[in-house]
């Protein structure tokens, strides 16, 4: 059985993906894909004239004039060929006897020499190694070459040929920016312009190497945009199953509200039709009552006239005249009445289509468009790494004191680095911000009108501030204020924005009271969750923000004094911390950030400690302390590009740096 490591190459190198078959006449197109010609050629065929998709990335190829034919060949290839099947038969690893093609006798070959592309027997290679011109000549054995432990370094080593002469190319023509043969040189080069093809690979390489180490660096953020539209695609697929539960929810609410009114309806006709039924049958009685007495006074007036004698008919003419006189008018009387009250049921649905008000009432779809963007990372992040080492974190300098004052602060709650390096400091009882310089110097102010809690600093030059009701304001450069974001859908009316962060999808996180928002760069709500209780899951209602390099979501609550993670469609990871003064424990976590290698770190404020953890969230050890450094009650932290830790302390009203 043939080795994996052969088996890599011939599929990867040998086979071509349009036929899946050995390459034939292999050529390789702009985008460094390879096929072969014959393919190539089927394949423009069904294409419009000089049109072309490679069939691997589907990038656009542009032909030469002549077609398939004018591609360049992989040279690679046919190395590669040339070295796994030596005189034109497929090479086998279990094969052993391939003939030196040093000498006539016929010997096996024991050694492949990569320089001179020859398979040597023992006597050969002797020779081969004496001659001193190719004793330092790279040769491998045939059993390493048959093993593919040789296979790496004979991709990198083994010269090409020309096609047409079958010579090695030892020289590159400039004129015609490909490599040749000598013989091509004196034949249709020799008025070109050539080099040898060592120093132009050299150049070459240089140039390419130095344009490889961008695109490696641009490498990661290439794999940063295809997890972040896998995110995407993940969200989407939660937004619609979302949307699929809240329609169903809403229908099956009115289909109960439908249900109530079918049922107080049938109740009310039922009540009407319980005290008509009364009426009508009390009406029943007296009317039958009536009849009764009246067919008696028929029939007793009749016998009268009939039988009785003038002098009967004259004794009892008065009362029954009377008698039926009163009955006639009164009956009528009472008919009349009864006929006034009578009324007639119908129902009467609502005009226009019951569909269509349906509809409204489970409301429409909204869309919000939100523009895609490549990786980025709009929020100032800092290059510095906190390290899980064991390095004690030197105080530089502390600046600042209770006051309303220049460089006076009344709970400096947050604070961030904007791109010029400067520290901004919410001076939260003051209602303003402050503007430090790296070194801690006193820059500006800016007054807000409102008390800020968080700020965060975007690459633009932009702040983003919360503390003014369910709004984030966004100041200019200069401090002055841009526009206002209104966050809708806060379940909370009296809480007011407070963390804030924008991840690399260009996306804002603020929270307000126990709910995390994700907001498109417009502004539109995207996401929503966060559910009030004191659950692995679920949040209590002071909550600070920061995010990594994943998009992740990382919350410190500071009411159920722990870290939360969530992935960036708000789906929770992990839960990190308890309260507790022990290692990984936490009294009230305020300010959380992270540094260049998603490491967390979190002002942990009532045991007046500032606190490192990893990406997972596992406890690495703790920064500053109150027995070590003096830190009394940590509010807001920075990280700036000059290697400083910045903590601001509520109870001293100071910001502190700390040299990393």
């Amino acid at each position: 059985m043939a080795s994996k490591e052969f088996n890599n190459i011939v599929k990867e190198f040998l086979v071509c993906q349009v036929c899946l078959e050995h390459f034939k006449q292999p050529k390789m197109l702009p985008c460094l894909h390879t096929f072969c010609q014959p393919c190539m050629e089927r394949l423009l065929a069904a294409e419009p004239v000089g049109k072309l998709d490679c069939p691997t990335c589907r990038q656009h190829v542009p032909l030469p004039q002549n077609g398939a034919q004018g591609l360049k060949s992989n040279f690679l290839v046919g190395k590669l060929r040339e070295f796994l099947q030596p005189g034109g038969r497929t090479s086998d690893p279990r094969e052993k006897d391939v003939p030196c093609t040093g000498c006539e006798v016929g010997n096996s070959a024991q050694i492949y020499c990569v320089e001179c592309t020859d398979y040597l027997c023992r006597t050969c290679d002797r020779t081969h190694r004496r001659f001193k011109a190719t004793k330092s000549h790279k040769v491998v054995t045939i059993q390493d070459l048959n093993s593919g432990q040789a296979a790496t370094e004979l991709r990198a080593r083994e010269p090409s040929k020309c096609e047409d002469h079958h010579e090695l190319n030892k020289f590159y023509c400039d004129t015609c920016h490909r490599v040749i043969c000598l013989h091509c040189v004196v034949t249709e080069h020799k008025d070109h312009r050539y080099v040898e093809v060592a120093i132009a690979g050299e150049k070459e390489k240089e140039k390419i190497e130095a344009r490889l180490v961008t695109v490696k660096n641009t490498a990661g953020l290439h794999d940063k945009w295809v997890q972040q539209l896998q995110s995407v695609k993940d969200e989407w697929s939660l937004q619609v199953r979302r949307t699929e539960e809240e329609i169903r929810k809403q229908v099956h609410t009115i289909i109960e509200a439908a249900r109530e009114v079918e049922n107080d309806r049938i109740s009310q006709l039922r009540a009407m039709n319980a005290a008509r039924e009364k009426q009508m049958d009390a009406a029943m009685e007296a009317a039958e009552m009536d009849l009764a007495y009246t067919r008696s006074c028929v029939q007793f007036t009749d016998n009268v006239l009939e039988y009785g004698s003038p002098a009967e008919v004259m004794s009892v003419a008065g009362e029954l005249t009377v008698s039926l006189d009163e009955s006639a008018e009164e009956k009528n009387t009472e008919k009349s009445d009864l006929t006034k009250d009578f009324v007639t049921l119908s129902f009467d649905p609502p005009n226009g289509s019951l569909k269509q008000e349906v509809a409204k009432l489970v409301s429409g779809i909204n869309r919000v468009r939100t523009p895609l963007r490549p990786p980025q990372n709009p929020q100032v992040r800092a290059n510095v790494v906190i390290g899980s080492g064991q390095v004690i974190l030197k105080h530089v300098k502390t600046v600042g004191e209770k006051g309303n004052g220049d460089e006076q602060f009344s709970h400096p709650s947050s604070l961030a680095v904007t791109a010029e390096s400067n520290i901004v400091v919410t001076d939260n009882n003051n209602s303003r911000l402050q503007f430090l310089g790296k070194d801690g110097s006193f820059k500006k102010r800016v007054d807000l009108g409102f008390q800020p809690w968080c700020v965060a600093a975007l690459t633009n030059g932009e702040l983003l501030v919360t503390g003014d009701g369910h709004k984030i304001h966004v100041l200019d450069k200069q401090g002055r204020k841009s526009r206002v974001i209104h966050v809708k859908g806060a379940s909370q009316a009296r809480e007011t924005t407070k963390g804030v962060a924008v991840d690399g999808l260009g996306r804002t996180i603020v929270t307000i009271g126990y709910q995390v928002f994700v907001l498109s760069p417009s502004g539109d709500v995207m996401l929503r969750f966060g559910d009030k209780g004191q659950g692995q899951q679920q949040l209590g209602s002071d909550l600070c923000v920061t995010v990594n390099s994943s998009n992740q979501i990382i919350i410190s609550d500071w009411s159920n004094e722990n870290l939360k993670i969530f992935d960036p469609s708000g789906r929770h990871l992990f839960t990190r911390g308890s309260r507790g003064s022990g290692p990984g424990q936490l009294d009230c976590p305020c300010c959380v950030i992270t540094d260049s290698k998603d490491n967390i770190i979190v002002a942990d404020n009532f045991n007046h400690r500032v606190s490192l953890f990893s990406i997972d969230g596992t406890f690495i050890r703790h920064l500053l302390t109150h027995e070590e450094l003096g830190m009394n009650y940590p509010r807001g932290l920075a990280l700036t590009h000059n290697r400083h830790l910045v903590v601001s302390e509520s109870f001293r009203d100071s910001v502190s740096f700390f040299r990393v």
